[in-house]
């Protein structure tokens, strides 16, 4: 008997990966069993990611207030990169972090308004700095789903061959938002994997639910998009 884990209320990016495979008809039979140690363990994993977080944050918060009043541009495009990174690696714990979210977030943007202001009329300084703010936007803005932030890690806890399930178990929004950043012959191969999964669920007389469905539908649609517009 498969008994029900206890899983915590807000789960780390370790621990949200057994949650999804708990039960759940999507994941091979092998997948599906999760029992409390395992959750034990991811929980502990959790943890310690994010005691070294807090550590990071905390030293990076250090170096920033060591700043003379009106620091050098040198200074500020040394500790910018440091602060994105400290942001990235805030998001991909997978845990609701506010205080430490918000301070990198206005610490970067006044680093960025400052380096503006000491950038005066060198266009070709100014252009550099609003691609990389652009980009950090975009790169921030993709962290809010789960799903990417958990395949930007260093490690992730959704292993390629744990992915076509993972994404058939969310949302289409959710879903729509991972498949912006894969190429055709990813996209290609996940739709491939999916279409096989709802089969053998078919098969095996489970029935696959509408936002499984829904998703296999966007993989389809997003492949033959990315097909026409591809060269030859």
């Amino acid at each position: 008997m498969n008994l029900s884990p206890n899983f915590s209320k807000t789960p780390g990016s370790w621990e949200q990966q057994l949650k999804r495979r708990w039960n759940n008809p999507l994941f091979p039979e092998s997948s599906r069993t999760v029992v409390q140690h395992q959750v034990v363990e991811a929980r502990e994993r959790d943890r310690e990611e994010q005691e070294q977080f807090k550590h990071q944050f905390q030293e990076l918060v250090r170096k920033v207030s060591e700043l003379p009043e009106r620091a050098k541009t040198e200074q500020l495009l040394e500790l910018i990169p440091k602060l994105d990174k400290c942001y990235t690696d805030c998001m991909v714990l997978g845990v609701p972090l506010p205080q430490e979210r918000q301070a990198l977030s206005r610490l970067i943007i006044l680093f960025e308004q400052t380096l503006l202001k000491q950038g005066g009329d060198d266009s070709t300084f100014i252009n550099q700095l609003q691609h990389e703010q652009a980009s950090r936007k975009i790169h921030h803005k993709a962290l809010e789903n789960s799903v990417v932030a958990a395949m930007m890690r260093d490690q992730s806890p959704i292993s390629i061959n744990e992915l076509p399930a993972t994404l058939l178990s969310e949302s289409p929004t959710m879903v729509e938002k991972v498949l912006e950043f894969l190429d055709l012959e990813q996209l290609k191969s996940l739709h491939q994997h999916a279409k096989e999964i709802i089969d053998q669920s078919e098969k095996d007389g489970t029935r696959v639910n509408e936002n499984a469905m829904q998703v296999s539908e966007l993989l389809a649609r997003m492949v033959t998009t990315s097909s026409a517009g591809s060269p030859d």
